[in-house]
């Protein structure tokens, strides 16, 4: 069912189409290359997960994830859960990370060296905090929607899949900027991979909860 949700209306798919050529500003103004819109999609998921694991620790609803799969609301069983998925879904985004610096980070060397160059190197230097500010202030509207529905469990299959998703979405992507020879038309490419996933986004979330839901009963 929840593979037939509506698609957005169209006021919807215009916001949706205008929030992801906003990138390619960076591109035409601030110079980015593919691995910098790469870096950036990356810091965008790192912020979903900060909220999603205050959304687990905080959660009000009555139903949140545990070892067994979806069970009831208990003050320890919110705080384990928040720290396996902060250690989990951190393992991946690192490896993430690391698989897309050896592949498209070559022009950067040593941006991996700590926590404060990578920062000072594309956050600050290529200026992609101003977006970045932008994602944390919605995802911080989000955590208090989300806090209070029923079920945790459609923030964190949305963690996830937009982990193994959102990569494979930008590694194609990139792969075809590459081919593209790095130019305008590949960094469309890109942009317009991620564009299609946040349409088909509900689908994907509705059609993940069902099957967690379902595996349960």
């Amino acid at each position: 069912m929840s593979l037939l949700h509506p698609l957005p209306s169209v006021q919807t798919l215009l916001l949706i189409a205008l929030s992801n050529a906003l990138p390619l500003l960076g591109v035409l103004v601030a110079g980015w290359d593919i691995y910098t819109l790469l870096v950036f999609y990356w810091c965008e998921t790192l912020l979903v997960g900060f909220w999603t694991v205050l959304t687990i620790a905080l959660h009000e609803g009555e139903e949140t994830w545990s070892f067994s799969g979806p069970t009831k609301n208990t003050s320890p069983t919110a705080g384990w859960g928040a720290a396996f998925i902060t250690v989990h879904a951190g393992f991946f985004m690192a490896i993430h990370l690391f698989l897309m610096s050896v592949l498209f980070g070559g022009d950067w060397p040593g941006h991996l060296r700590s926590a404060s160059v990578f920062i000072d190197t594309f956050v600050i230097g290529q200026g992609l905090w101003p977006m970045l500010v932008v994602v944390c202030l919605q995802r911080a509207a989000l955590f208090w929607q989300e806090r209070n529905e029923p079920s945790v469990m459609p923030a964190i299959a949305g963690l996830y899949l937009r982990i193994i998703v959102m990569q494979v979405v930008i590694i194609t992507g990139a792969w075809g900027a590459m081919l593209a020879g790095s130019g305008l038309f590949g960094l469309i490419l890109l942009v317009g991979l991620r564009t299609l996933l946040d349409v088909f986004w509900p689908r994907l979330i509705g059609y993940a909860v069902d099957n967690m839901m379902n595996r349960k009963s």
